[in-house]
């Protein structure tokens, strides 16, 4: 019995010694990637993840570590869906009009 309140133990202080994962995010990397989304990508929702890239880079400066964490992450997202919708209307969109164009000419 004492051994397995020993083994109890041991397994619960090595989980609260353990550290916290490390939340690596590169600040400048994402308010830069942020900026080329406007450029690049759909710029309305650059815009977006830049404002966001920029919240979390003023709430790291201000020590509000996990709020900054949220904000980059919001970023990240929106910097994504620009760059598919991006994709979608650069690659897709004539792709479909060669689709109908095709589809009418073998209705004729």
């Amino acid at each position: 019995m004492e051994d397995v309140e020993k083994a109890g133990e041991v397994l619960v202080s090595t989980t609260e010694a353990a550290p916290a994962a490390p939340t690596h995010c590169c600040w400048r990397h994402l308010r830069c990637l942020a900026a080329t989304s406007v450029i690049c990508g759909c710029s309305c929702l650059g815009v977006v993840a830049l404002v966001f890239a920029i919240k979390a880079e003023e709430r790291r400066k201000a020590g509000r570590l996990e709020e900054a964490i949220h904000w980059a992450a919001r970023s990240q997202r929106f910097i994504l869906a620009s760059f598919a919708v991006w994709f979608a209307v650069l690659f897709l969109g004539p792709l479909l009009l060669w689709l109908l164009s095709y589809a009418i000419a073998q209705a004729e």
